[in-house]
């Protein structure tokens, strides 16, 4: 089977860079808010993404939906719909199909505000659900391909972690220290992952909100992480290993109810070996809609 995606991928590429150049941007897609959606406001979220490995091409859509159940408590869920291109046996197999589905929820043990400046603390927890197909095969093979490369886990995957987050008038600072662990099956256990996100956000305009003004907005943000992944019990081959990254974005407010967020990411370290290879970019669009 040949190569079925690069042009598409290039374009994509092309899009989700300039979109986030322009102001169809990013802010904190990777690192957590330590606050809450309001019980009044919910909101739906589609974030796309696309990236690329040495030996994978992928794009993914997900949908998002969260609710405030208190104003200390929120709780969402997660469906992702995944478009996979792979290099395997010097051939590249294409699949797609909706992944494991997730909820998480988020509790702010401590905030603190004042006069333009606001301070959160929360917890969050959350869990993946084996929704997605887990062991395909290609053709007559008998052997299912690398769990990596399916759509789903095909294990219950545990998330545990803390996030801060402080503003001061038109600046953002926000962190996180977030750690994964699942299940096993088939004699496969993916590895545990613990993964450090920092972020900052600066409001480009307004420079002042006036009383009682909502609306037209924009912040630039960066995003960073480091994460360390552990080995994945039953693989073939040791593939563990750290990543860093790095996420200039943007963040658009076109209404108090419209926002739109996009970044282009660039990994400064890659130290894993497995079957997607060494990456080579990853981009995010998304669109937020309050109620």
């Amino acid at each position: 089977m040949h190569h079925a995606f690069p042009g598409f991928w290039r374009a994509l590429a092309a899009a989700a860079f300039l979109c986030s150049l322009a102001g169809s941007a990013s802010a904190q897609l990777v690192t957590e808010n330590a606050g809450t959606v309001s019980p009044e406001t919910p909101l739906a979220r589609l974030v796309i993404n696309g990236a690329q490995w040495r030996h994978v091409d992928e794009f993914s859509a997900v949908g998002e939906f969260h609710y405030g159940f208190h104003p200390r408590f929120e709780g969402s869920i997660s469906v992702p719909f995944i478009a996979r291109s792979f290099e395997i046996r010097d051939d590249w197999e294409n699949i797609a199909g909706f992944g494991d589905v997730g909820m998480k929820g988020k509790v702010v043990v401590h905030k603190e505000d004042g006069v333009m400046t606001s301070m959160r603390t929360a917890v969050i927890a959350g869990i993946e659900f084996p929704t997605g197909k887990w062991n395909d095969r290609i053709g007559d093979e008998k052997e299912p391909y690398a769990r990596k490369l399916q759509l789903g886990s095909g294990t219950f995957d545990f998330t545990l972690g803390a996030a801060f987050t402080y503003i001061k008038d038109r600046h953002r600072f926000a962190i996180d220290a977030i750690g994964r662990a699942g299940t096993s099956r088939g004699g496969i256990s993916p590895g545990p992952i613990l993964r450090v996100d920092v972020a900052y956000w600066f409001r480009l305009f307004p420079a002042v909100f006036q009383p009682g003004e909502a609306g037209l907005e924009l912040r630039l943000v960066v995003d960073a992480w480091y994460l360390h992944r552990y080995h994945t019990r039953g693989a073939e081959f040791d593939d563990s290993g750290d990543q860093v990254w790095i996420a200039p974005g943007l963040q658009f407010y076109a209404t108090k109810w419209l926002l739109f967020e996009g970044n282009a990411a660039f990994d400064l370290m890659d130290t894993i070996d497995d079957e997607y290879g060494r990456s080579r970019w990853s981009a995010f669009v998304a669109v937020k809609i309050l109620f």
